[in-house]
């Protein structure tokens, strides 16, 4: 198993880089995208970055997130002339989560060097270098040891989209997964010039009213099992479009529900299509998240894991 000596070695061999992540954009892939394609630059370094998904508003706000491409074929356009890029896949499972545009060019264009980097412990270690931390909070703190063993000066807008990586991944330094390497890390993003209120108010506190009555809406559909210790509830495109919301809109709503005390594993299904829905999974000791969806083809962290099913809500 590689470290961030192993991953930093592969960096500096190389000098065409494609940055790609998991679909649906949460605050650690966003963080240490941004963090990662900014070292490069500062390194010499051409690359591009390439998420499938539009970027959430809340994340809209970080430093740099201008440079990245929901557009596949405007991410290629950087990188013409230089050959064949190299893959750095960045909190991705497996090598499908990044969308079926990826998915298409990797299949026409085989034969990539690529370092997978990541903290699920249901990674397939795909990658011709293969980082995967499980003990780690976030692929931000993993990128943090990356950077320094490259020896890239953390500017201020490396330490702000880092510590939105930390500070979104622990649940705002909440989860189990929270230690004192994460606290650490935090703390010297701060001293680096990172802005905890600039992540509070960019992420937590930037809902729409429409986000609130969607959430109304989806709370009426809770439903008990387990004897009480399980919760269930959904969204649907009704919901949506009663409330003139997008699925971007119902992010959180898990982490709201599970506050309740008492329970031990909380599902909140999301109708994307007719036949395509969502599942993302927290649950309580002794229930592994992670071992359950991947039984179902998923995956994830053991309090927190999600999958996918081709059928009806």
């Amino acid at each position: 198993m590689a470290g961030a000596k192993e991953i930093a070695q592969f960096i500096r061999a190389n000098d065409f880089f494609l940055i790609s992540t998991h679909v649906f954009p949460d605050g650690d892939n966003m963080g240490s995208t941004l963090a990662l394609m900014e070292a490069l630059k500062f390194m010499g370094k051409t690359c591009a970055s390439f998420i499938q998904d539009s970027i959430p508003l809340v994340f809209q706000w970080m430093p740099g997130v201008e440079d990245v491409d929901t557009d596949l074929d405007e991410a290629l356009k950087k990188l013409e002339g230089g050959g064949k890029p190299v893959l750095l896949i960045l909190d991705s499972g497996d090598i499908h989560r990044m969308g079926s545009d990826m998915d298409g060019w990797i299949e026409a264009n085989d034969g990539f060097q690529i370092a997978n980097i990541d903290h699920h412990v249901s990674n397939t270690h795909f990658g011709t270098v293969n980082w995967v931390g499980p003990d780690y909070s976030s692929v931000g703190e993993m990128m943090y040891e990356i950077l320094n063993e490259l020896g890239v000066e953390i500017t201020s807008s490396i330490a702000q989209n880092l510590y939105v990586s930390v500070y979104t991944d622990t649940g705002r330094f909440s989860f189990s997964n929270t230690s004192a390497r994460s606290l650490r890390y935090a703390s010297e993003f701060v001293a680096a010039g990172a802005k905890p209120v600039k992540a509070f108010f960019g992420v937590y506190a930037n809902r729409s009213f429409e986000s609130f009555r969607l959430q109304a809406e989806s709370i009426k559909t809770l439903n008990r099992f387990l004897d009480g210790k399980g919760l269930y509830f959904y969204v649907d495109q009704k919901m949506l479009e009663s409330t003139g919301t997008t699925l971007e809109d119902s992010e959180g709503f898990v982490d709201i529900v599970r506050t309740l005390r008492g329970f031990k594993i909380v599902a909140f299904f999301k109708e994307v299509g007719p036949e395509d829905i969502r599942v993302g999974v927290r649950a309580a000791v002794p229930i592994d998240a992670s071992l359950l969806m991947s039984k179902f083809g998923g995956g994830g962290h053991p309090r927190a894991a999600g999958c996918s099913f081709r059928m009806p809500l």
